[in-house]
């Protein structure tokens, strides 16, 4: 057949380049071309036409205890009766997530999570507190030598300067990356071909979140102290996005599962302290989840559906189980810092490289506190980078010349090829869902897409359109 042709011929090719061939292979193989494959795919499935869901009793597992899932596991016990049987459970590798089996994070005091503990331990909790709906614009749509090729020139050329772009890619360790050829074929893909014009923006996502951040009849959304505080954000030419603001998306995710915990005990457990090390497919069908704790000890749960929201770590999930997931982790830094200088607005830092968001807190010098965050970064070093940070810091002084750094630190966050998150059921498997893909826009998008997400698992018509997120835009032949 035409497909193994494909395959046989890019398997032939060097040995050095099989992990392009193999990033290609997977690319480019017309599955799902036809219109009875895509009638039996999981497009129509997505939309508002679904019928409600008539099977009771169903038990659905979340994979990931960040903001993606825990929003969720929030939406999907909200929108469901406790005489439907519904069941929830959140699995997270974190031993942390749940406050009440660490003594010294058992306080939900804004001020003990500041002073004390920065940036918790958990990192898909950390953020940059900025809340920013005006963040529309993906970046598969900017110039491609701006975006990709001049950063990553100057990445190489050098790539010690502190001055260097907010993009940078570490081309000796990507390179033999088999995840970034899939990331980088997917990103051309939607860039030049595959693309839809009507969905390059992020626009109703982050717009549709900030709707459910603020919905005055969701009692146990707004009951939720997480340092709500800036009033928009100011822009290099001194005009204000007043929708955006600022808060603490650790603070918010300790909340909402204490609450959804109290509200929801009889249907829905949470698991922390086991991390996921397989999804379980007989036959075709997906019907559990395997699960480690530290001691090595393995556990698999079966359910009815399941959903991936584990960031970063979504990838090689469902790379194992044969499911298309390019999201590939860019690496960001964040540092703490405080100012006499009082601000109301998030701050846009020079150069576009990042903000400075005021926090609802001052420190016992009665000075703002404020949480820088910026850059892109392709590399798989964990490692703070000092040179970044040091850049932070020196944007940030054209606003507040008296700084003082508290802290700093880097971690990952899951870039989509296409700057879009992934919201949606997979094409493989009915009953396997995604929920990743966020980027930096994690804070900004997340309690919405959880919402999105449970009106698609539950059958229910969708408050906006989940066309543009859908997973399956990633095979090749969706249109």
């Amino acid at each position: 057949s035409l497909c193994h042709s494909l395959e046989s011929k890019m398997k032939s090719m060097l040995p050095r380049h099989a992990a392009a061939a193999a990033t290609l292979y997977d690319a480019f193989v017309p599955v799902y071309l036809t219109k009875r494959h895509r009638d039996r795919g999981v497009r129509k499935k997505s939309t508002a036409s679904v019928a409600r869901h008539e099977k009771k009793g169903e038990h659905i597992i979340i994979l990931g205890g960040g903001i993606a899932g825990l929003s969720t596991a929030r939406y999907l016990l909200k929108r469901t009766e406790p005489t439907e049987g519904t069941r929830v459970t959140l699995i997270d590798r974190n031993a942390d997530l749940v406050p009440s089996k660490n003594p010294s994070l058992s306080s939900s005091a804004y001020e003990q999570q500041i002073c004390e503990q920065p940036h918790f331990s958990i990192p898909s909790r950390r953020n940059g507190n900025v809340i920013c709906p005006s963040l529309t614009v993906p970046w598969t749509t900017r110039s491609l030598w701006a975006e990709v090729f001049l950063p990553g020139l100057k990445s190489i050329v050098s790539p010690s300067d502190v001055t260097s772009p907010s993009v940078t890619f570490n081309w000796s360790s990507l390179i033999w990356d088999r995840d970034m050829w899939s990331f980088s074929t997917h990103f051309l893909l939607q860039k030049l071909l595959l693309g839809r014009t009507e969905h390059q923006s992020n626009k109703s996502i982050l717009e549709y979140n900030m709707k459910c951040l603020d919905d005055p009849s969701d009692n146990l959304v707004q009951s939720i102290e997480y340092g709500r505080f800036a009033v928009g954000t100011k822009l290099a030419d001194g005009s204000i996005k007043d929708m955006d603001s600022s808060g603490d998306v650790g603070l918010f995710c300790r909340g909402l599962l204490t609450k959804l915990s109290k509200r929801y005990d009889d249907r829905f457990t949470v698991i922390s302290g086991e991390e996921t090390a397989m999804l379980e497919v007989n036959d075709g069908v997906l019907h559990g989840a395997t699960t480690m704790d530290e001691s090595g000890a393995r556990t698999t749960r079966e359910a009815d559906k399941f959903v991936v929201a584990l960031g970063v770590n979504s990838t090689p999930l469902c790379r194992s189980i044969g499911v298309q997931c390019p999201v590939y982790p860019a690496k960001g830094h964040l540092v703490t810092i405080a100012s006499e200088i009082d601000c109301k607005y998030n701050l846009t830092l020079d150069g576009g490289i990042g903000y400075a968001a005021p926090m609802a807190h001052v420190d016992s010098k009665g000075r703002r506190l404020y949480r820088l965050s910026g850059f892109v970064d392709f590399t798989p070093v964990k490692e703070t980078d000092h040179e970044r940070i040091d850049a932070l810091l020196d944007a940030a002084r054209v606003h507040l010349p008296d700084l003082e750094m508290i802290d700093a630190s880097a971690c990952h966050r899951p870039i989509s090829a296409d700057d879009r998150p992934l919201i949606g059921p997979s094409a493989k498997y009915p009953n396997l869902y995604l929920c990743t893909g966020f980027g930096s826009r994690g804070w900004s998008i997340g309690l919405g897409s959880g919402s999105l997400l449970a009106d698609q698992i539950l059958g229910r018509p969708c408050d906006i359109d989940p066309d543009p997120y859908l997973p399956a835009r990633f095979r090749w032949g969706y249109r």
